[in-house]
């Protein structure tokens, strides 16, 4: 089965991270020198909870040259990676009827014996492949909130029992599309049956998908996900160019990274408020929701050495995944 991958943009929209934290805990972004800025031991800025770094009291105008404070921002269009025709996607299409009772989203004895049988298809195998995306569809019969809803817990169920017999859970996702993106016509039985369906792609690699890259710092004050004004308008433009390609995608996966500055949980929240707010934006311009799913990754996947400031702002990253619409 062929995949047609689309390079996407996007645009990020914000959540404001609430409460006001005391100085003892606080930790910047970035380390190294910043005349006329509250540091700690390691060169980290303080940050107030409303995302205003502290200044000391030898601060003026002309020191505001820190990308993250005092409304500086860094001007730098995002990284685009098309993903090549690598053979790294494969997937299969199975039957709902095949898994479930009808209008059940319980796994027959049945589907349980046919997704084992499936799983032998899939290459590369999951357990070393990058993801596994598990789409649920319905066909256009009823309301579509609740056709929504169970094929999403059709796919959960899905997930579930690949968990059981081994399969690592943090390398499944699952959507569920409803009626969306029929293969045959819904004005028929045969076509019906053919619309209700649960895919399931595996990803060997990360590069077999196309992907966008926005580095942090140019989108959001520091230790914050709240989008700055100049944010807002750069990400606007991308994904008013974009937005073909983000209504024929059939799954946006967006990532959050942050570095290994301050504390593991607190980075690991941080990315998946960001990758809320790039999902949050996407929908509120059309983007149907049931495609996109968020992940925060903190700082457990560098692309870079966290031992220089360079290598931790390409780590402060957020990642758009997109998988193309079957041909």
């Amino acid at each position: 089965m062929s995949v047609d991958r689309k390079t996407l943009g996007c645009s990020l929209a914000a959540i404001l991270a609430g409460a006001v934290l005391a100085a003892s805990t606080v930790h910047a972004q970035s380390r190294g020198e910043a005349p006329g800025y509250v540091t700690d031991s390691e060169g980290n800025i303080f940050v107030s909870g409303a995302g205003e770094c502290w200044h000391s009291s030898t601060w003026t105008r002309a020191m505001a040259n820190v990308a993250g404070c005092d409304g500086v921002v860094v001007n730098t269009k995002p990284d685009v990676f098309v993903g090549g025709p690598s053979g790294l996607v494969t997937g299969v299409v199975i039957p709902a009827a095949t898994l479930f009772a009808f209008d059940s989203a319980k796994l027959s004895d049945a589907g349980k014996e046919a997704l084992r049988d499936y799983r032998s298809q899939l290459r590369p195998e999951l357990t070393k492949a990058f993801e596994a995306v598990i789409i649920g569809y319905t066909d256009s019969t009823g309301n579509a909130d609740y056709n929504v809803g169970l094929s999403k817990r059709r796919a959960d169920s899905v997930r579930d029992y690949l968990v059981s017999i081994g399969v690592p859970a943090e390398k499944l996702r699952t959507v569920g599309r409803g009626k969306s993106d029929p293969i045959a016509s819904n004005d028929t039985a045969q076509g019906r049956a053919q619309n209700r369906r649960v895919e399931i792609f595996v990803i060997g690699e990360v590069r077999a998908l196309d992907a966008m890259v926005f580095p942090s710092v140019a989108l959001f004050p520091r230790r914050s996900a709240e989008l700055t004004a100049q944010g807002k308008q750069r990400l606007e433009k991308d994904q008013n160019e974009a937005r073909d390609m983000l209504q024929r995608a059939v799954y946006i996966e967006v990532i959050g990274h942050t570095d290994d500055v301050g504390g593991e949980q607190y980075n690991l929240e941080l990315s998946e408020q960001r990758a809320r707010a790039v999902r949050d934006y996407l929908v509120s311009t059309g983007v149907d929701p049931t495609k996109i799913v968020i992940t925060g990754a903190g700082q457990s996947k560098p692309i870079a050495s966290n031992r220089t400031e360079e290598g931790r702002a390409q780590n402060r990253r957020v990642e758009v995944l997109v998988l193309g619409r079957l041909r």
